[in-house]
Formats: C-alpha cells, sequence, structure tokens
C-alpha cells in the first residue's frame, strides 16, 4: 500500500509514473503487443494454409532464407524445408487441424521477433499401410522478420517437448512408425 500512496503523491506533483494493476504493483507496458496482432494474424493465416493442406500457401509464409534445426540437431535449408512440405501435404489428408499457441515474443528490433509457440496439429496419415489419426505437438522458437508482404518465418530452433500419438497411442518422436510397439513413456525429466 506504501508503493500506491508513493505513486500517488508522485502523480500529484507531475512526476510520471507507471500505471498500477489491481495488485497495487506498476504495470509494464508490452512493447511487443502490435507485433504480436501482427504475429497472431500471420499464424491464422499459417493455421488456414495447413488446414487446405496447400504446400504453396503455406511456403508464403516462409523467408526465403528460411532453415530449422530440429530435436535431433540437424540443420535444414530452405531447399530441405521446401520439399518436407511437399512431402507432408502429398501424405496426409483431412480432417486436418493446426493451432498455434504464442508464448514470449522478443523483439529484436522493429523487423525481427523470435516467438516460443506451442504448435499442434492433427491429420489422418497413412502409416504401416493403413490410414491413422496422427496428432503431434511440440514447442519451439520461431523468428519472424517484417518483410514487405508482411511477417516471414526465418528460422525454427529449440524444438522441445514433443508429443506424437498414432491413433490415441503415444509412441517416440522421430522413430519409424510400429503399430505392434507398446505406447512411449518417455523417462521423467
Amino acid at each position: 500500500m506504501r508503493l500506491r500512496s508513493l505513486l500517488v503523491s508522485l502523480s500529484i506533483l507531475g512526476v510520471a509514473v507507471p500505471a498500477l494493476g489491481g495488485d497495487g504493483t506498476p504495470k509494464l507496458k508490452d512493447k511487443s503487443k502490435p507485433v504480436r496482432h501482427q504475429l497472431e494474424q500471420a499464424y491464422a493465416g499459417l493455421e488456414a494454409a495447413i488446414e487446405k493442406n496447400d504446400a504453396e500457401a503455406i511456403l508464403a509464409f516462409r523467408h526465403p532464407a528460411f532453415g530449422a534445426i530440429d530435436f535431433e540437431g540437424r540443420t535444414f535449408s530452405a531447399e530441405d524445408m521446401r520439399n518436407r512440405t511437399y512431402q507432408m501435404v502429398s501424405l496426409i489428408q483431412p480432417p486436418i487441424d493446426a493451432g498455434f499457441e504464442l508464448g514470449t515474443i522478443e523483439l529484436n528490433g522493429d523487423d525481427e521477433a523470435v516467438v516460443t509457440v506451442r504448435q499442434s496439429f492433427s491429420r489422418m496419415q497413412r502409416m504401416a499401410g493403413k490410414l491413422r489419426k496422427l496428432d503431434t505437438s511440440v514447442t519451439q522458437d520461431e523468428t519472424w522478420v517484417r518483410t514487405a508482404e508482411g511477417w516471414r518465418l526465418r528460422f525454427v530452433q529449440h524444438v522441445h517437448d514433443m508429443k506424437w500419438f498414432v491413433d490415441g497411442k503415444r509412441v517416440e518422436p522421430g522413430k519409424p512408425y510400429d503399430p505392434d510397439a507398446p505406447a512411449y513413456a518417455p523417462a521423467p525429466e
């Protein structure tokens, strides 16, 4: 309560003070708020492209220099990722549901943002000779850059917390699918 009284007194004297939250602590302005809104729109467009299973529309959200480092530390070029996108689109079928939950956004100037995002992706996919429901989720850092065409995804890294389920059974991410294998039970962290 003393902090609130001090801030009110300073305000009366004409000293600039931060706004207070409901708990009496100073509220910090979220400098990423306008960028967050713009990126939310970009992610919504990317979701729609994925759900339409449209490789060209998905690729339109990527910067020409797009690349990635996967969960095993392997590096992929823009061409590698382009080929993977076409392969993914050829393997999956509706219903397709994609989602992105934006976490922290770190701004590097006005034209670059690093977003920690939780991605979920549900689709039907042919695996082990049968069409199966595949549900995956992952948390990763995605670097977006502002271009004349809007925000474009340039780099993905720090891929972690992967969860894969085939027909409701958890499987080990990155391993070949074996329908007869027991459910994957990761070691506790």
